[in-house]
């Protein structure tokens, strides 16, 4: 069937179609069920061959293989017993030290047995709020089926896809509202998609949410450094799977909003600008602009700069501008012109710090962003529209860096990210109750919070039904918490969380979930 009419016929042929539209979804669920149930004895007495050959080789056998798809699917399928002990055994054929096989696979039978006791916990997901079309990448067929069916249930348009080489194009032609991404895929792996997908100026506004069975520290914070928007580990509750691509879409939106006129997304700008570094000379202008004026400053900026100049936002008071070809003080004396033009118009407190790569291929953009900060300071110390960064300084400082409320009343806690944020060059605030907390955020405004549901004092829970009063400079909101009950996830979600993570948690992942936020 022709998964969507606009297609081309080569296209809308590679795209997997796993199930009739029209087919209803709980029928899906249970039909995929069946069969898994069906087919897992067999799968397990072939992973026990495997395992009794004993040459150590357990991944030339295809377990690992096995096991990945028997953790993505299990748990989807109301079986969560199974899916978190292949999981397990999948994570430790990964490690150094071999587990023992024999008893592990016992194990899965032991839990395939009693999630057979239990009936499907098949929650019915709740209606969209905004109806939007998913692009849905998965080489699994039945994954498909059983996420589309979710998909649908919520009122949902996926387009299913089943090869890595094939979503640049389809997200061309269907244009989705988010994209949900496995790692694994073949031709073109989930990491290289996601690249190429950030990397397109006409794609990289589109949402991506990696969804896959692969737990590892690596992949997540890969994904999310390569430009992700989410990743979410297999099983996935399909309540909160919903939550959070409506979270996603409601984001894009209003980002697109804001750049309504033309600015790359950071991510594609950030690429774009590595190109052009490497062809030849350009200039990197920072703009420091009150928050209150942002949208206005970029307008100005992009109906003065040429065609071939990329503009784009940098976090909610400063902008950036790549100006390829010219040399640092040309590009400070166009930019302080066109600085002085907009404070004539009433929008006052700018200021530009400009930085140069006079041959291609010697600089990178975070040499470029460092000594463009220092010009910056030197800007607003000076008071002048734009400046270079003074003789004599010294690279490596930055200023006005993004600030992190961390919320949390475990002082070994707070220590931990503390650390992490300030060797990112994070300004970091520490608070140990809800009360304190609440007059941080009126104070110091700052772009993100990472708090706790458990504080003394108030809740994590009432912080974050105070914030959802807050019309300016609310911040970003990350809730870590050890408590990962689904209720728990949900209701901060609907008080208006941004993200959430559970304890225990890697510090290089929270970073890479707020630069996800500050991009």
């Amino acid at each position: 069937m022709d998964v969507n009419p606009t297609l081309d016929e080569t296209t809308a042929g590679s795209f997997a179609a796993a199930g009739d539209l029209s087919a209803d979804p709980e029928a899906v669920l249970r039909d995929a069920r069946q069969r898994f149930i069906a087919e897992f004895p067999g799968q397990c007495e072939a992973l026990e061959r495997a395992a009794a050959r004993g040459d150590g080789d357990a991944t030339a056998h295809g377990l690992a293989g096995t096991l990945h798809r028997i953790a993505g699917l299990a748990g989807t399928l109301g079986l969560t017993r199974l899916g978190t002990a292949a999981a397990r055994l999948d994570q430790a054929l990964a490690s150094a030290d071999p587990p023992d096989l024999a008893g592990e696979l016992g194990a899965l039978r032991n839990a395939f047995a009693l999630d057979l006791t239990e009936p499907p916990p098949w929650a019915a997901a709740a209606a969209a709020a905004s109806p939007m079309t998913v692009l849905l990448v998965d080489d699994d067929a039945i994954q498909r089926a059983v996420v589309a069916a979710y998909l649908r249930r919520a009122g949902h348009t996926p387009v299913e896809v089943a090869s890595g080489d094939l979503v640049i194009a389809a997200a061309r032609e269907v244009r989705p509202a988010v994209i949900l991404l496995d790692l694994e895929l073949p031709e073109v792996d989930g990491h290289t998609v996601c690249r190429l997908l950030k990397a397109d100026p006409t794609l990289a506004s589109i949402p991506v949410a990696f969804l896959s069975a692969k737990t590892t520290l690596e992949a997540r914070v890969t994904g999310l450094a390569l430009g992700a928007d989410d990743f979410l580990v297999k099983p996935v509750d399909p309540r909160e799977l919903m939550l959070r691509l409506q979270l996603l879409h409601t984001r894009a939106r209003q980002t697109a909003a804001r750049q309504s006129g033309g600015e790359l997304p950071y991510d594609a700008f950030r690429l774009a600008v590595r190109e052009e570094l490497q062809q030849g000379a350009a200039s990197l202008v920072r703009l420091h602009v009150p928050a209150e004026h942002r949208d206005g400053v970029a307008a100005a900026i992009r109906g003065e700069i040429r065609r071939r100049d990329l503009s784009a936002v940098y976090d909610r008071t400063h902008l950036v501008v790549l100006l390829p070809g010219m040399g640092a003080a040309a590009a400070r004396d166009r930019i302080a012109a066109i600085v002085e033009r907009i404070r004539g118009e009433g929008m006052s407190g700018v200021h530009a710090g400009v930085a140069g790569s006079p041959i291609a291929g010697t600089r990178t953009l975070e040499a470029l962003l460092d000594e463009a900060d220092e010009a910056l300071a030197a800007a607003r110390y000076e008071n002048v529209a734009a400046a270079l960064r003074p003789e004599g300084t010294q690279t490596g400082a930055r200023v006005d860096r993004p600030t992190v409320l961390v919320a949390d009343d475990d002082p070994e806690v707070s220590r931990i990210i503390d650390a992490h944020l300030s060797a990112s060059g994070y300004r970091s605030v520490l608070t140990f109750d809800g009360v304190r907390t609440l007059d941080e955020i009126r104070e110091r405004r700052p772009d993100v919070l990472v708090i706790d549901l458990m504080m003394p004092r108030m809740s994590g829970f009432d912080v974050l039904t105070h914030l959802r009063g807050m019309t300016d400079g609310r911040p970003h909101v990350i809730v870590l918490s050890a408590r990962g009950r689904e209720e728990d996830v949900m209701r901060a979600f609907d008080l208006g969380a941004d993200d959430y993570m559970t304890k225990p948690f890697s510090p290089q992942e929270l970073l890479a979930r707020i630069g996800r936020f500050l991009r």
